[in-house]
């Protein structure tokens, strides 16, 4: 199976509404800004912001800025999920008042899913989306992981939320 996210997670109590972006409310009391093409031309003004930051696949300066302005108000976190089949890589970042608080991590299922600078995760609890989402106060509960606890698995493609 084939997935591929790329999102901005918070806390809906840290931050007030935002009528203008496509947020979507997740368990555990996150929200999540898919990243698709209209929503970064909304929250860059236009500014691809090319290359990516050191270390990501996707993540543009312009996002980055974006998620550390909005951190004032409570933690802003990156991710990237990327499967096909069963091999894959995650990268994430978070932000707070401006300055990163956690990460960035990068982590593949495998050798070779990704650059040399992503660790392979020897259980799928270490990849970086269930590390984040711990960080962010996920509880698994009897859920199979955080990603699937925070109600991630919900969606497999960034467009489709």
């Amino acid at each position: 199976m084939a997935a591929d996210l790329r999102a901005l997670l918070w806390n809906a109590a840290d931050h007030g509404d935002t009528p203008h972006l496509p947020v979507v409310p997740l368990p555990a009391g996150l929200v999540l800004l898919p990243l698709t093409g209209d929503v970064i031309a909304t929250v860059t003004g236009g500014d691809r912001g090319d290359p990516p930051v050191d270390g990501f696949y996707e993540l543009t300066t312009p996002i980055a800025g974006w998620a550390r302005r909005h951190s004032h108000h409570g933690t802003v976190a990156y991710l990237h999920s990327e499967f096909f089949g069963s091999g894959g890589f995650q990268a994430a970042v978070a932000w707070k008042h401006g300055d990163v608080v956690w990460g960035p991590l990068f982590t593949a299922t495998s050798p070779g899913e990704a650059e040399d600078h992503y660790t392979v995760a020897g259980d799928h609890r270490d990849m970086a989306a269930n590390v984040l989402l711990r960080h962010l106060g996920v509880d698994r509960g009897e859920a199979f992981d955080e990603y699937a606890a925070a109600g991630l698995q919900q969606q497999r493609w960034t467009g489709d939320w």
